[in-house]
């Protein structure tokens, strides 16, 4: 990759995390759970809450993703760890009580992850 900066490494993390939001659950294989078919009148069905259109990512973002799953693979797992959570837009108090640094320390720790991103994609 050919003139990435910092600040285009962060969108593309967070792309990534919401990518991996939108996809499907992972499911135990082989289950199933057999019901009886429901059958609904006319007027159930108009009273009915509308099912949400699920929203699933495309190839482009997953290959996206997967390259940033790369990047990653530089890092220290706690580094990864809080990339992610920033990249997911978690606040600074609630990693800070995770991490148990102060929030200008884990902003340092945050931005030096970062670089070591860059100097591996660069």
């Amino acid at each position: 990759m050919a003139d990435i900066t910092i600040d285009e490494i962060k969108n593309r993390i967070e792309s990534a995390v919401y990518t991996m939001k939108l996809l499907p659950p992972v499911k135990a294989q082989g289950y199933r759970l057999t019901k009886l078919d429901i059958i609904y009148t006319s007027q159930e069905l108009v009273l009915m809450d509308k099912k949400t259109i699920k929203v699933r990512p495309t190839s482009e973002q997953i290959t996206q993703m997967d390259e940033v799953l790369e990047w990653l693979e530089v890092l220290e797992p706690w580094e990864r760890k809080l990339v992610w959570k920033r990249g997911g837009r978690i606040p600074w108090k609630i990693l800070s009580y995770e991490f148990g640094l102060h929030r200008s320390n884990l902003c340092r720790h945050y931005e030096k992850a970062l670089i070591k991103i860059f100097v591996k994609i660069a």
